[in-house]
């Protein structure tokens, strides 16, 4: 028991071992061959049982397979009714030898009548069924070219001789030339008595009787009653010859040299032994044969020439006929296909549209299976690779075969929550700037753009919510690219103003102008910000607005919004904006705690930027399924725009929430003593103007404005407080100044005995 299961798992190993060679092995190089095509149905090719119509299904099988990158299942049937059914039902897609002579009613019935199989058109092969002789008996006399020459007595006696020499003739006996032998035998002393006195009547009768036999001899008058031999088929082929001879009235008789009960296949092969045997003895024949065949290869050692029968006439000639009187009809092979086949493979239906060769080289195919002992997939490999590239430039392009692309349900749900959860976090975040407006380091951050920015975020995020829908709209298409522009708009064009008002309040040059960047003159240039992108975005709308379009990849296919040079025209916009804002956020990197964001802004500005242009590049030069085309695109927004408004939210929350928001400095001037007071300033602990000397003392926005209006700031006691410091440090001042002023007397004074330096 052991042994046999040992044996048995032996067997399966040996199995797996050579089903894995098989496949591995094919008839391109691996490096010519496309990748399979898993995730679609397998090509279904049925073929007859016969060598020609098995060549044709291989060449099939290995260029889709091979070249095309498509799964084929190659089925064999005995009848053309069999093939046809399989293709009628859909269950076989393709069959690409069919004989419109054998299958006419086939045809009538399943392509003109129910339209379900397709003649896709001519293979290329034309068969020619008819009368061949050995070439070496074509070559005595022209009297063999036609037909009419197998009238001939001489003829009819050449094909009753044992063999065929190269001396072997036919006679040209004609009248003119037996009546001289006649003439001449009268004449001569057997029957003229002037020549010959003791000749009697019966002497001459017996000399002119010999003559005739002689010249009965000569032209071959003995086989008169005789008939040629005509070697064909079986009556189950249906050969027509019967009907030819009797109605051309030739003297000839039909035999089948062959056993009657072989199948079709065997018939054929024992009908071409006897050809090669008969030829090799150079004996005189004529039979029944064909082309293709691999008797007509360049190679074969056989060579046949065919008999010129009276030509075929579609309107003569109806086999059906008991008078037919032609020769057999030349067809060309028809290829067929289901025609489901262009719905399930459009790339499979156009290959068998275009798939075409001729008769002789599907005889140069045929020899290599008979002379070189090759298989059928061996010969059709065989001639492929040295025709293939003749062939290429016909085939189609099997990238043009795409799949819809599944898409993962739960990766875009995921997707649009953390959109969704992102547009609540920003709610939240605006609550708060809303609750703590009055603590100075939200309201130095102006909180009305600071509501702007988080409206803008939330706007963002619906672009990852509208790519959610796998199959877009055009409409959705141009919801999109407003979401997501739009969104960017009013982010960074709030958090663009605000720092450009206190770059301008922090720069002494432009202090005059300080005064004049209230909200509301900065909320006029945001709407015209706003104004601008919201024209460009309708031009873009106008003009060229983005529609649904499918993308492929990978041989998927999904739909996707078109990409147009209006999306690289608004990037580039928008990232010239971005190196605008990281210009600002250098230009206020020294101002007061309280507005200094410029590090918080930089490395937003940084992400932003290396971010989008990093997944931009992925987008526009990799490609990859429909859920990582949505994840690139959804990271677009989910990736910078939170880290953005977290980097400029999260510090002002962080010391407002621990009660530090009001501890900011928002004075652009500290004395640098270590004491606190400034330098060459005296300091008196006990004066009750010391604190006026202290570095603690703070004066608003160094020009004693508030950030948001422009206006001296007036809340309550901070206000206040605000106004007492402002008085201690102009008391500070003006001491400083006297004291510098004393200096400078004494050191520019003639008459001091003494100099002092500052």
């Amino acid at each position: 028991m052991l042994h046999l299961s040992s044996t048995c798992i032996w067997l399966l190993m040996v199995l797996f071992c050579t089903t894995a060679t098989t496949n591995a092995v094919g008839c391109f190089p691996p490096s010519e061959r496309r990748a399979l095509r898993t995730d679609l149905e397998p090509i279904n090719i049925v073929h007859n049982n016969w060598t020609t119509s098995r060549v044709s299904a291989q060449i099939a099988r290995i260029i889709l397979q091979e070249k095309l990158g498509l799964q084929t299942v190659v089925e064999e049937f005995t009848t053309e009714v069999a093939a046809f059914e399989q293709l009628h039902q859909g269950t076989a897609d393709m069959l690409l030898e069919a004989n419109p002579v054998d299958i006419q009613d086939l045809i009538e019935n399943y392509v003109e009548h129910e339209g379900t199989i397709l003649d896709v058109g001519p293979l290329g092969v034309y068969n020619e069924f008819g009368w061949y002789i050995p070439e070496y008996v074509w070559n005595i006399s022209n009297k063999l070219d036609t037909y009419t020459g197998f009238m001939d007595e001489n003829v009819i006696a050449l094909f009753h001789l044992d063999n065929v020499t190269s001396v072997t003739h036919i006679d040209n006996t004609t009248l003119h030339t037996a009546f001289a032998a006649i003439e001449q035998v009268l004449a001569s002393a057997s029957c003229n008595p002037d020549l010959n006195a003791t000749v009697t009547p019966g002497d001459c009768t017996a000399a002119v009787e010999a003559m005739i036999e002689h010249l009965r001899d000569i032209a071959h008058l003995h086989y008169a009653d005789n008939t040629i031999t005509l070697w064909t088929m079986p009556e189950a082929f249906a050969t027509l010859d019967n009907t030819i001879i009797a109605n051309l009235e030739l003297p000839m008789h039909t035999l089948v040299p062959i056993p009657s009960n072989l199948n079709r296949e065997h018939t054929e092969e024992a009908l071409s032994v006897v050809i090669q045997e008969a030829y090799a003895q150079h004996k005189p024949f004529i039979t029944y044969f064909w082309e293709p065949h691999y008797l007509f290869a360049p190679d074969s050692s056989v060579k046949l020439r065919r008999v010129q029968l009276p030509h075929f006439n579609a309107d003569h000639c109806n086999i059906s006929s008991s008078e037919y009187r032609c020769e057999y009809q030349t067809n060309t092979m028809r290829k067929m296909v289901a025609a489901s086949l262009q719905t399930k493979n459009i790339i499979a239906f156009d290959f068998a549209k275009v798939l075409h060769y001729d008769e002789q080289e599907l005889e140069e195919m045929l020899s290599l299976i008979e002379h070189a002992n090759m298989t059928v997939e061996e010969a059709a490999c065989s001639w492929l690779l040295e025709h293939y590239e003749t062939m290429e430039a016909r085939m189609p392009d099997p990238s043009r075969l795409v799949t819809p692309s599944e898409v993962n349900g739960s990766l875009r749900i995921a997707f649009v929550i953390l959109a969704a959860l992102l547009i609540a976090f920003f709610c939240v975040l605006a609550a708060g700037t809303f609750h703590y407006r009055r603590v100075r380091v939200v309201l130095s951050a102006s909180p009305v753009f600071l509501m702007l920015m988080l409206l803008g975020a939330a706007w963002s995020m619906f672009w990852v919510i509208l790519l959610y829908d796998d199959a877009p709209t055009d409409a959705i298409c141009i919801a999109r690219i407003w979401a997501r522009h739009l969104g960017f708009s009013l982010v960074f064009g709030a958090l663009a103003l605000k720092t450009y008002r206190i770059a301008a309040i922090f720069n002494v040059k432009a202090t005059k102008k300080s005064h004049q960047l209230t909200n509301v003159r900065l909320l006029v240039r945001f709407g015209e910000i706003n104004l601008y992108v919201c024209a460009f975005l309708l031009t873009w709308t106008v003009a060229g607005a983005p529609t649904a379009t499918t993308l492929v990849s990978h041989n998927n296919s999904y739909a996707v919004c078109s990409i147009t040079w209006w999306d690289n025209a608004m990037y580039l916009q928008e990232l010239a904006a971005m190196l605008g804002l990281a210009f600002l956020s250098y230009r206020v990197r020294k101002a007061p705690s309280a507005f200094n964001e410029c590090k918080h802004m930089a490395l937003a500005v940084y992400n932003w930027i290396i971010i989008g242009v990093i997944l931009q590049l992925i987008l526009n030069s990799t490609t990859g399924t429909a859920d990582f085309y949505f994840a690139i695109q959804s990271l677009e927004v989910l990736v910078p725009v939170p880290i953005a408004i977290l980097l400029l939210f999260v510090p002002k929350f962080y010391l407002t929430l621990r009660g530090k928001g009001s501890e900011v400095t928002t004075s652009s001037f500290r004395g640098s003593n270590p004491n606190g007071s400034h330098p060459k300033t005296p300091s008196d602990p006990s004066n009750s103007n010391a604190k006026a000397a202290s570095g603690d003392m703070e004066m608003s926005s160094g020009n004693g404005v508030d950030s948001e209006t422009g206006r001296p700031e007036l809340s309550g006691k901070a206000a206040a407080a605000e106004y007492k410091n402002i008085r201690r440090e102009n008391i500070r001042l003006m001491r400083e100044m006297e004291a510098m002023r004393t200096q400078l007397l004494r050191l520019h004074n003639p008459h001091s005995g003494t100099v002092e330096v500052m």
